[in-house]
């Protein structure tokens, strides 16, 4: 699945969408029965020349929605909190099980299998995006 997120080029009379930012591959994790907190995965595309910075995420199915990064030390696994994430000019930010990803905290109600979140990116750039992502066992179901 590819969502294209389009932002318009004014040229002198002219307007040109061009996609600027693709999501690749999106999806929630299915969590198991009596589980509140999912999380949310994706490859985010940049195709401009200049980098995208995600300041604040959120979703209608749950009451917060949280950038995290899973980290290992020995046998112990935390979760580090980013206020942002950068999406460099020219490439792609990675949003996979074990790495970065989106922790949709306070569900509503329970996700059930192809559900779908919509959730919603706002940039440091004042651009909003929102994407609908269908909810799996795992990332090719």
């Amino acid at each position: 699945m590819v969502i294209l997120f389009f932002s318009p080029l004014l040229c002198p009379g002219v307007a040109i969408a061009q996609a600027e930012l693709t999501v690749q591959n999106p999806w929630v994790k299915l969590a198991p029965p009596g589980a509140s907190v999912n999380a949310a995965y994706m490859n985010l595309r940049n195709d401009s020349p200049e980098e995208k910075i995600i300041v604040a995420v959120s979703a209608d199915c749950c009451t917060q929605v949280m950038m995290h990064q899973t980290r290992r030390e020995g046998d112990k696994v935390y979760m580090d909190h980013h206020d942002r994430l950068i999406i460099p000019a020219q490439s792609e930010l990675q949003l996979a099980p074990g790495g970065l990803h989106l922790m949709l905290l306070g569900a509503n109600a329970p996700l059930t299998l192809n559900d779908k979140v919509n959730i919603h990116f706002d940039f440091a750039d004042g651009t909003q995006h929102s994407v609908s992502i269908p909810v799996k066992k795992a990332a090719d179901d």
